[in-house]
């Protein structure tokens, strides 16, 4: 008798005896009974189909015709033992899928919906079906009936009597082009080098942003972008990274890469703290150097890809927060940095030590400064005029006045500028307690007096510009000056000052 119509979804002994054994067809009993991973539908069964697909051929067809869906690839085909459950059997690092078991699970799913599923392959045809089994009660396990036939090439499976969706905007592989808007290096580089995606496309129904895992869908982001990432490992039922860290030092390791102004710009609005643009990149990216590690081809750090491209990331800065943005990386330096023209800006704690490598932060200025300061040039006294020389004694005359404990010594420099945007009238040096005083401050009383208090006050205080504590020193400071003014300690001088 020639069988010509698909077998039953539910096949006895018997009736494989009797029917399908006579025309040639072998009966494999695959183990697990219909129950078994309930939770799958037919998103999970298409995913396990397509995702060995692409570990064969890095591609896929598929289309529709009048039985139902098919699924094809142009690789290598499925052996017999291939359609076993057993012990797992790891794939290579580089593969989409990692026990090979997805395959037998997708078929029982899909007859368990009710679906014929018919199998071509390398030199045999496969037909899924469920095998009653009665040992004290009836069972039903996966069973696989297969003959010597199939194709010349690749694997083609034919979901019968299914006509849903195939998902083909949840593989990334499907995806035009023009929808990858940046590439960089994942860790993985044999026998392929695989590049984790950076990604913008509007999907069906508009349901946001997606992560792709090795170019299929995991779940879906709260972000202006979707990814399709590499370098991580799945959970067992690929909903999620089986640490969920690693996918986020993956997102790293791509923007790590990025190189567009437009692009970056988003990004620094994301991480910013607290962000500009609310997303799930603003509080779990990481960009820690450790953690991302280095590119397997080069051996280059990822955190060193942002300062071979600093110039694109400085633009991206400067275009979100101006010029004089600086990345905070304490609050103790607010006020020094505001104190030189510039502002602080908080971004993401797992992002900061990289992004200091391209952008300027808050210590980096205040080293600067300093480093700028020690160059102060000290001016003899009988190298300056009769007018600075007089304004001199008298700031030496309040400095010696103060009650409080003395500085070493107050002295005419030259003062290069504290930074690019700030002129630097006085400055007093915590090492020597010496107090220095600009030139052009000594051209005027008022100046001189104004400059030698804000000094004596960082002396008694030991706090920075603009903190309370200075405030109030300056304050008391100048209090102390008002009173022994009035009281004409300093008249004799002030007869020679110009005002």
């Amino acid at each position: 008798m020639v069988i010509a119509t698909a077998p039953p979804k539910v096949l006895t002994m018997e009736e494989y005896e009797r029917l399908w054994k006579p025309q040639g067809w072998q009966l494999i009993i695959i183990g697990p009974t219909s129950t078994w991973r309930q939770e799958w539908g037919a998103w999970e069964a298409i995913r396990e189909i397509v995702q060995n697909a692409l570990d064969e051929a890095e591609a896929y067809q598929w289309g529709y015709d009048e039985r139902g869906l098919w699924l094809a690839d142009r690789g290598r085909g499925v052996a017999v033992a291939d359609f076993l459950l057993g012990p797992p059997k790891l794939k290579p690092d580089w593969s989409r899928g990692k026990y090979g078991e997805g395959m037998k699970i997708a078929a029982l799913a899909l007859v368990r919906k009710g679906y014929s599923v018919h199998v071509e392959t390398v030199g045999r045809e496969v037909w899924m079906v469920f095998l009653e089994q009665r040992v004290n009660g009836s069972a039903e396990t996966l069973a696989a009936l297969w003959r010597p036939d199939g194709t010349a090439i690749g694997t083609r499976f034919h979901i019968i009597g299914y006509d849903g969706p195939a998902f083909e905007d949840r593989f990334a592989v499907n995806l035009p082009r023009s929808a990858i808007i940046a590439e960089g290096p994942s860790r993985l580089s044999q026998p392929i080098r695989r590049f984790n995606q950076l990604i913008r496309y509007t999907f069906s129904g508009d349901t946001g942003s997606r992560i792709f895992a090795r170019d299929i869908y995991m779940r879906d982001i709260k972000s202006p972008y979707s990814y399709n990432l590499w370098s991580f490992e799945l959970a067992p039922d690929r909903h999620a990274a089986k640490n969920e860290q690693d996918l986020w030092t993956d997102i790293g390791r791509l923007w790590c890469c990025v190189t567009k102004v437009e692009l970056l710009e988003i990004f620094l609005r994301m991480v910013h703290q607290p962000p500009l643009l609310e997303t799930e990149e603003s509080h779990n990216i990481s960009m820690e150097r450790w953690a991302m590690g280095t590119e397997p081809l080069t051996g280059k750090s990822y955190a060193d890809f942002v300062k071979e491209n600093a110039s694109v990331w400085r633009e991206a800065w400067k275009k979100n927060f101006g010029d004089n943005a600086v990345i905070r990386t304490a609050d103790r330096w607010n006020s020094t940095v505001k104190h030189l023209g510039y502002e602080s800006h908080s971004v993401h704690w797992l992002v900061k030590d990289t992004l200091e490598q391209a952008i300027l932060s808050d210590v980096a200025l205040v080293k600067a400064s300093q480093e700028k300061l020690r160059e102060v040039q000290v001016i003899p006294d009988d190298k300056l005029t009769v007018r600075q020389m007089a304004q001199l004694k008298l700031a030496r005359a309040i400095a010696d006045a103060m009650p409080f404990t003395k500085v070493s010594g107050v002295r005419a420099a030259i003062i290069p500028p504290a930074s690019d945007r700030v002129r630097t009238a006085g400055m007093y040096s915590r090492t020597t307690m010496e107090i220095y005083i600009a030139l052009d401050q000594l051209e005027r009383g008022r100046t001189t007096v104004d400059t030698v208090i804000h000094e004596i006050a960082h002396h008694t205080s030991g706090a920075e510009d603009l903190e309370v504590a200075h405030a109030e020193a300056m304050t008391r400071v100048a209090s102390r000056v008002v009173e022994m003014t009035h009281g004409g300690q300093f008249d004799a001088l002030m007869k020679e000052v110009t005002w």
